[in-house]
């Protein structure tokens, strides 16, 4: 992944040094078919392979693959301190003092008489501890952070609320049930019960429909340029707008309205259509983007499937291939695989994807 979990297409564009590359709905010349020959460096590449847990699935990289997590939340964001748990009383009390740094700023109920800003209250594990702060969105909403040992680690878990007891003592009765469920993940094993793989840490099923979404970044060894993320959020609604397909004419049209369609018309469809990976059923776009004044050529290559709400195992799914990166540009470099080993990369990433067992 590229700054982060940084989305490359939105509302139907990809976005490159300022630059914008729509590239849907584009000319089938040159389009490549779906058995696409595997050419015999990217056979050698995979020709050793490590698995990796993501969320409640598992995917096979190459074995040399640098492996990027992005944030987590299930329900809310968490984070992981690997080694920290000896310094859990010092990390947090090092994190009071900042958030005393904004009591200046806070108001409302948070600066009333019996504002809970600035306390830290004990959970319900041994040794957790919850502090409230302010939200970075407003001053005048909590930002509540638990903390709870997990071996030699400590995990945090932060969660907005309203100033109203009734409203943070809700957000504190989520927090304080899902502590217990933490636990620590080393050297990227894979557990064999039910529940969340995230960076360091894993976390137990929570018996419960919850708000999970989970991302990795993959970057390639051996073709340092090729960047592919893989994102999955169980949501409770379907969102028309997580789809791909519908932004096929939206995109002609943007391209027609900016001027661009000459350029547009040289992008190079590779493949595009409705697609099954495991039990998702989604839509994928495979293009070569042409050089541009401000970025060079680069493959751009997008699945989604909106999956099933409320289904965990049957999430959206969200996956991109990228090539010619540079830095965090896409386009500031020469792409070093050709189109054919590109579909080959991303068909080996894509099919590899699966549930992960649990007993």
């Amino acid at each position: 992944m590229i700054g982060g979990r940084l989305r490359f297409y939105l509302a139907c564009t990809f976005l490159c040094a300022g630059s914008i590359f729509l590239c849907f709905k584009i000319s089938n010349q040159g389009a490549l078919g779906g058995n696409m020959p595997e050419t015999s460096r990217i056979a050698k590449l995979f020709e050793n392979t490590r698995t990796v847990c993501i969320g409640r699935f598992l995917i096979d990289v190459p074995i040399d693959a640098e492996i990027v997590y992005g944030p987590s939340e299930v329900p809310y964001p968490v984070r992981v301190y690997p080694g920290k748990a000896n310094e859990m009383e010092k990390l947090v009390a090092d994190r009071l003092v900042e958030i005393q740094k904004a009591k200046p700023d806070v108001y409302g109920a948070l600066a009333a008489k019996d504002s809970m800003f600035g306390k830290m209250i004990n959970g319900v594990m041994p040794g957790q501890k919850i502090l409230f702060g302010a939200s970075a969105g407003s001053f005048a909403f909590y930002s509540i952070e638990s903390y709870v040992k997990s071996e030699e680690d400590v995990l945090m878990q932060e969660a907005e609320a309203m100033g109203a007891p009734e409203k943070y003592g809700k957000v504190l009765t989520e927090l304080n049930s899902m502590a217990p469920l933490f636990r620590s993940r080393r050297n990227m094993a894979i557990p064999a019960e039910s529940g969340v793989c995230i960076e360091d840490g894993f976390i137990k099923d929570a018996g419960k429909p919850i708000f999970e979404m989970v991302g990795v970044g993959v970057r390639l060894t051996n073709f340092p340029d090729v960047h592919f993320s893989l994102s999955t959020t169980n949501k409770d609604i379907l969102v028309p707008s997580d789809a791909l397909e519908p932004r096929l004419k939206q995109a002609e049209q943007i391209a027609k309205d900016r001027g661009e369609g000459a350029w547009y018309k040289r992008i190079k469809n590779l493949r595009q259509g409705k697609r099954e990976i495991g039990r998702w059923v989604g839509y994928e776009v495979l293009v070569r983007m042409p050089a541009q004044a401000a970025a060079g050529e680069s493959h751009e290559f997008a699945f989604v499937s909106q999956g099933e709400p409320n289904n965990p195992y049957l999430p959206v799914l969200d996956l991109e291939l990228h090539s010619g990166i540079r830095g965090n540009q896409i386009g500031g470099a020469k792409p070093s695989v050709t189109d054919e080993e590109a579909v080959a990369i991303w068909d080996k990433l894509t099919s590899s994807i699966r549930v992960r067992p649990y007993q």
